[in-house]
């Protein structure tokens, strides 16, 4: 397990860790690219044991790098009025393929009148995109991931549930710190991310594992922007 302190960035410095990621990661998309062009010059260096080791320790700092600046800007929402069905219906055909690869069934279940409510569709979209990622990382060949959609009073309540492997009751109290991590590839950013983005959104997440049974996530977001009435909404906000 890898930790840090929970506050890794400040307002102060946001622009700068964006930048530094940024200017990071071009030198290492170089890096990544000349040596693919030295694979194939050279087969010979590709059978070295090191070889395989060297490319995945640049992919990790490319994603490393690219979670960090979505880290450092997710807290930054730009509010758009978002189709309910739409918008699951689009992630799970995203990812229904790859799903289906693995022998594993991805689902949606929507239970909900409600046809929209206003968010920023590429962050929470973003969110989805971690909670799916980790799902199929999670389970195994036969295995179910299903997307829970309902209403409460002026809320939406999404579940993410999967009958995989679970996470040890020991180690939930950590998973939302940034840089905690149980997984050998991961960077201990992505549930970070998540929580940051529903909580800018005046939402909540929670989470609820057993090992050997699957991990449920529960997010519940507001219908409407914290602070905001519905006749406030702009009426031409473009459905996505």
């Amino acid at each position: 397990m890898q930790q840090c302190p929970s506050e890794i960035y400040t307002d102060e410095n946001n622009l700068s860790l964006s930048t530094l990621s940024h200017e990071l990661k071009n030198p290492l998309t170089l890096i990544r690219s000349t040596l693919q062009i030295i694979g194939c010059h050279y087969p010979e260096v590709q059978k070295d044991p090191l070889w395989p080791q060297l490319i995945l320790d640049l992919d990790y700092m490319s994603q490393l790098l690219t979670e960090l600046s979505s880290l450092n800007t997710s807290r930054k929402l730009n509010y758009s009025k978002i189709n309910i069905r739409q918008f699951l219906t689009n992630l799970i055909t995203a990812y229904t393929s790859a799903a289906l690869t693995e022998d594993k069934q991805l689902s949606l279940n929507f239970e909900t009148e409600q046809p929209f409510f206003y968010g920023d569709a590429l962050k929470i979209r973003e969110v989805f995109i971690n909670l799916i990622k980790n799902a199929l990382e999670a389970t195994d060949s036969g295995d179910q991931i299903v997307i829970d959609v309902k209403s409460r009073w002026k809320s939406l309540i999404f579940t993410v549930s999967d009958s995989g492997t679970g996470i040890d009751a020991s180690r939930l109290p950590t998973i939302f710190n940034p840089l905690v991590t149980y997984k050998p590839s991961g960077t201990g950013l992505g549930l970070t991310i998540v929580k940051n983005i529903i909580t800018a959104h005046g939402g909540s997440v929670q989470v609820y594992a057993k090992p050997g049974i699957g991990t449920k996530f529960i997010l519940i977001l507001p219908i409407f922007p914290p602070g905001k009435k519905p006749q406030e909404m702009a009426p031409d906000s473009t459905d996505r």
